[in-house]
């Protein structure tokens, strides 16, 4: 038996030790009780009988792709009408406050890029002249902008003294996607870099499964019913007067997670529910 589902949710992880999981805020707002089991998919689909479906990827661009695939290539699951958003959390730039909610309107794929040591003054980063434009994807224009009117009136959390730290927001952009976990000043000027001579900067988000997704949404022709939908948990470099290093392993770098899923899955929500309606 296939079974019809209408909006398809990839959270990337829902078991790392210590973190909320992504996809726990959707079995608390929604009946995910019917499973269907999917060859190639690592854990059970959930699903509604309003035709909502939700399961983790798994971390990283290959887990993404793979269970992509083989969710949209199941006789057991018919997405043929489906929009798909991949809805979790990601680093971004200090000039985004920890909360904010980025509705991405390319994904570009950080490993898709020569680079070099930054000697003489030469600049690290150029271009893959082997893959052309593979690495960028860009989002259907009008289906971004909807995704962005329907989720204006979403509630966004605040982290700590909103005074202090900002009020999230809801923006577009540019969504950075890597198979590394990276941080530094220097790392992002070069992924800034990257982003420019992409056309599409600056980055807004950084995470690690999307271009997965988007690659293999693109060869099946799927790619015009795709977003991204990611909640700013962590910046992507150091306060001044702090080292990369210690900035990453320091015990409060994970404290935005919860605040990041919870207003990425409240401005989904409002898309998801909009669809369903």
């Amino acid at each position: 038996m296939t079974t019809a589902v209408d909006v398809l949710v990839l959270p990337a992880f829902d078991d790392l030790a210590g973190l909320p999981g992504e996809a726990a805020p959707w079995r608390a707002a929604y009946d995910l009780e019917r499973t269907i089991d999917v060859t190639g998919v690592p854990t059970p689909l959930r699903y509604t009988e309003h035709g909502l479906g939700v399961v983790p990827t798994g971390i990283g661009k290959t887990a993404a792709a793979t269970t992509t695939t083989a969710l949209v290539s199941s006789d057991r699951v018919d997405l043929e009408n489906a929009l798909v958003l991949s809805v979790g959390v990601a680093g971004g730039p200090p000039t985004l406050p920890v909360g904010s909610v980025v509705v991405a309107d390319a994904i570009v794929d950080w490993d898709d890029k020569c680079r070099v040591d930054p000697t003489d003054g030469e600049d690290p980063i150029a271009l893959n002249p082997y893959t052309e434009e593979q690495g960028v994807f860009d989002l259907d224009a009008e289906l971004v902008t909807e995704a962005r009117s329907l989720a204006e009136t979403a509630p966004l959390t605040a982290v700590g003294d909103e005074q202090k730290n900002g009020a999230p927001r809801l923006v577009g952009g540019t969504n950075l996607c890597g198979d590394e976990i990276w941080h530094g000043r220097e790392l992002a000027g070069q992924a800034g870099q990257l982003v420019d001579a992409r056309g599409v900067g600056p980055y807004r988000a950084t995470e690690m499964e999307d271009a997965g997704t988007a690659a293999a949404l693109e060869r099946f022709d799927r790619l015009d019913r795709y977003l991204s939908v990611r909640g700013i948990s962590n910046h992507d470099r150091p306060e001044p007067d702090t080292s990369a290093r210690e900035s990453l392993f320091d015990p409060t770098f994970e404290d935005g997670f919860e605040i990041g899923i919870e207003n990425a899955v409240s401005v989904a929500r409002r898309i998801v529910d909009d669809r369903l309606a």
